[in-house]
């Protein structure tokens, strides 16, 4: 057998004791980063909803003002300040279904009954 100074054995573990805690490291911080959940805004710009519905911003902007239009200012767009934004989950479900208006209908009562802005204010006093 051969015997190897075990100043150099025990050198040799802390070396990959530390390298294994640096890989460990490496993984955990990944793990935390795919855990984050993914928060779209409800609001988005007019290029972001243009790729919800795969055409150019300008073909949006012109069914947003056409004569007619299902869109409906306050619902699936508004202004904010010089530009005009889209709320996005209403936007996909007007898009998938602009020949059923029934079942967009309901998503519009949906979104609408369930906005915080929607909600009652909880009165009382705080439990102490």
């Amino acid at each position: 057998m051969n015997q190897e100074d075990p100043t150099i054995l025990l050198q040799q573990a802390i070396a990959l004791f530390q390298r294994a805690e640096a890989l460990l490291e490496e993984v955990n911080a990944k793990v935390a980063q795919l855990e984050i959940p993914t928060i779209v805004p409800e609001w988005i710009d007019k290029h972001d909803a243009a790729k919800i519905v795969c055409k150019h911003w300008k073909t949006l902007d012109r069914w947003r003002v056409a004569e007619g239009s299902s869109l409906v200012e306050g619902i699936h767009w508004q202004h904010d300040g010089g530009e005009v934004v889209y709320h996005a989950e209403l936007l996909k479900d007007w898009y998938r279904n602009r020949s059923n208006p029934v079942a967009h209908y309901r998503a519009i009562e949906h979104f609408t009954r369930n906005s915080s802005s929607n909600q009652p204010k909880k009165r009382g006093r705080k439990a102490s």
